[in-house]
């Protein structure tokens, strides 16, 4: 055995210490380079020290992070070092990230996760992933970042790690804010606040404070928004991140703002913009500088507004920050529009607005259209004010704020007195007569058009009164017919978990005891832990689909959650929890799903019907076959296909597929079991969703399953 020496010794404790650790008081930093300074080896304890000194600079100097995680890369490299290189890749990354180089911090991210699969390191994969994914967010690709934080979430719970599921929850939540959904955005916060006050986790806890405050200030509670920042900046003012002091700092202006005190937000919004500056991130500074010129806008001072939009819009296009372009876009517009030049300030607003469009930014498009409406109507062109009153208030309902209805509404009535107007001022030249009948033509128009819209509204009334009874009376009718199903379904239910969960389980307690009894040696076991792996799967999914049929048939029908899904994004994440179970039978699992395929459906149900569909996929392929995920758009619906090359069904057993409680289990091509309840749960969940359910199959060649669900609501 090798023998450590005392220095080694020394080096080693130290790096156990801070390899977790991202924030470190400025004596642990120089102790740290005390001990690196004077170890003379060039092993992994070495390596393992810069690592340790690099995290203790994230969030306060970029630069000095870089170089100590280049030194530790550079230094795994030569020792072949598999978990220092990871390390080091995402650590440079990091400070690449936090001075807005976004394709090079990718890089470094994508050169991580690709040494982690290599090696099979796991632990890693779920931060590698989160911060892929804050590369997207930044980029406006949320589609793609969702992805990442979707296998986040899936390694950090695969790996038990608490505080990286908490980050995961956290930053889904940051999408869903930026998508404008405040009540979601709010309960991904709080879950990720109590991990990580449970944890001890300083920094995340106070970053979430922060979060929430932003949260509360979008609904408009401006005393619990300034209560938790404060909590937020008293934490990061502690730990001295200066990043995060900036972004309290950003939301204390966001208040003042809101409460019109202006040249308060100015105050700290200049402070934070000289810490940003202090520490070389120009995402921050912009950001600052952007509502710097809003504050200037508001205060009149057009030259200054105007010289920090461009700042601030130069800065957003060399890091690629779509988000931040567009909104420096549509502030240059208004200044231009308070500048009475409207020719160019109203098409680069517009220009803006639709880039805040595709990248789904549904707060800041409605507060800029809004504005632009507001200045068509102010040089007295209604058409387009309607027309964008119409966007804002599609905005606002989405949102849930506000009355925008009723003042798309006053401008259509405006609308349409301008163009009777514009009728009377024509006929002044005819005879006095006819103007008379004009007028009163208009007043009867008029007055028609009101007892219209008052019938019209009150048989809408009625009919959603109406509406609501009838489906009271057939949900009475449903909850009445499922009472007589409860004692069948008792019986089923301990049929099946005496039958088939008895099976897999006495098999893993045996394995574990021959384990505990050294009947068996470890190396062994590591022969067979895929395959206990894949018992634990089927297991799990097997308690899963016995959870969510019992309660669809005891509780009936359950309110579904219906919104936008990517289709390739549901694909992705169920190949990720069953390319384990295809490796094993040495099946190819693909997929075939354009990027921008959509349907609309609950999101944990579709998972569910995804997920049993290809693990019966793989169950009943034989070892070398394909399991392929397709889709494709036929008019108003999404077509999901799972195919497989597999021993195929006859008539008989196609008939009986979805037959209510007859259900039947049958063997995998491995010696698989299963319960025979997946498929009947997917059908349900399928006509759940307003869908259906299609099965082709040839005995010897393979079946096909495929899921015809909505595109449009």
């Amino acid at each position: 055995m090798m023998r450590i020496t005392g220095l080694t010794a020394l080096a080693v404790i130290i790096c156990m210490l801070y390899t977790v650790q991202h924030v470190a008081a400025q004596n642990q930093t120089d102790s740290l380079l005390h001990v690196v300074a004077a170890y003379k080896k060039d092993d992994t304890a070495k390596a393992r020290l810069y690592i340790a000194i690099a995290k203790t600079y994230y969030l306060k100097d970029a630069a000095a992070e870089r170089e100590y995680a280049q030194r530790g890369l550079a230094l795994s490299a030569k020792l072949g070092y598999t978990i220092g290189i990871i390390a080091c890749n995402d650590e440079i990354a990091n400070s690449l990230f936090v001075q807005g180089s976004y394709d090079s911090a990718l890089y470094y991210h994508t050169q991580a996760l690709t040494y982690s699969y290599k090696a099979n390191h796991i632990s890693e994969r779920s931060a590698i992933h989160n911060n892929i994914a804050n590369i997207a967010v930044r980029k406006g690709f949320y589609t793609d970042a969702m992805q990442h934080y979707d296998s986040s979430l899936y390694y950090a719970l695969q790996t038990g790690n608490k505080t990286m599921e908490a980050r995961a929850q956290s930053n889904a939540a940051n999408v869903y804010y930026k998508m404008g959904n405040y009540p979601k955005a709010l309960s991904y916060y709080l879950k990720g606040l109590a991990i990580h006050e449970a944890k001890g986790n300083e920094l995340d806890a106070a970053s979430e404070l922060s979060n929430i405050a932003n949260v509360y200030f979008r609904l408009k509670d401006y005393a619990k928004a300034k209560q938790y920042n404060e909590r937020g900046l008293q934490i990061h003012r502690k730990l001295n991140a200066k990043n995060r002091i900036i972004g309290n700092y950003t939301t204390a202006a966001m208040i003042f703002d809101a409460q019109q005190q202006y040249d308060a937000a100015l105050t700290v919004l200049s402070e934070a913009a000289e810490i940003a500056q202090t520490v070389g991130n120009p995402f921050l500074l912009s950001v600052i500088h952007g509502n710097m010129a809003e504050m200037y806008l508001k205060k009149n001072d057009l030259p200054r507004s105007l010289a920090l939009y461009q700042q601030a819009k130069a800065a957003s296009e060399n890091m690629q920050d779509a988000e931040g372009v567009a909104i420096a876009q549509a502030g240059i517009g208004e200044v231009l529009c308070k500048q009475d030049n409207t020719a160019q300030g109203l098409p680069m607003m517009a220009a803006a607005l639709n880039s805040l469009k595709e990248q789904g930014i549904k707060e800041q498009a409605k507060a800029v259209a809004e504005k632009i409406a507001g200045y068509y109507q102010n040089i007295g062109d209604y058409k387009n004010a309607l027309q964008y009153y119409k966007v804002y208030d599609a905005y606002r309902d989405s949102l849930a704020i506000g009355q925008a209805k009723e003042e798309a509404a006053q401008m259509l009535f405006n609308y349409e007195i301008e163009e009777k107007e514009t009728e009377i001022a024509l006929s002044v030249a005819k005879t006095n007569n006819k103007n008379i009948l004009l007028i009163a033509s208009l007043i009867g128009i008029l007055l028609t058009a009101i007892i219209a819209y008052m019938f019209f509204r009150n048989a809408q009334r009625e009919r959603k009164r109406q509406s609501d009874t009838l489906k009271q009376k057939e949900e009475i009718e449903k909850q009445a017919a499922k009472l007589k199903e409860l004692n069948d379904i008792k019986d089923v239910t301990f049929s099946v978990l005496s039958h088939d969960l008895r099976s897999p389980v006495n098999a893993l307690t045996g394995t574990m005891m021959m384990l505990d009894e050294k009947l068996m040696t470890p190396e062994e076991f590591s022969m067979h832990k895929n395959e206990l792996n894949n018992k634990l799967q089927s297991v799990s999914l097997l308690l899963e689909n016995m959870l969510y049929w019992a309660q669809s048939r005891m509780k009936g029908e359950q309110a579904l959650e219906i919104e936008k899904l990517s289709i390739k994004r549901k694909a992705l994440k169920t190949m990720a929890v069953l390319k384990d179970a295809a490796m094993q039978k040495n099946i190819n699992l693909t997929h075939n799903i354009p990027e921008g395929l959509h349907a609309y459906g609950d999101a944990n149900q579709i998972d569910i019907i995804l997920r049993n569909l290809v693990s019966n996929a793989i169950k009943f392929t034989p070892d070398g076959g394909s399991v392929s995920i397709n889709g494709f758009s036929s008019g108003s619906n999404t077509q999901i296909s799972v195919t497989d090359t597999g021993v195929g069904m006859n008539n008989e057993q196609l008939s009986k597929l979805f037959n209510g409680l007859n259900i039947e289990s049958t063997k995998g091509t491995g010696g698989e079991k299963g319960t025979g309840l997946g498929l009947q749960l997917c059908y349900e969940f399928v006509q759940q969703n307003g869908g259906d359910l299609i099965v082709t199959s040839t005995v010897g060649k393979g079946s096909t399953f495929t899921i015809s669900l909505p595109n449009t609501i």
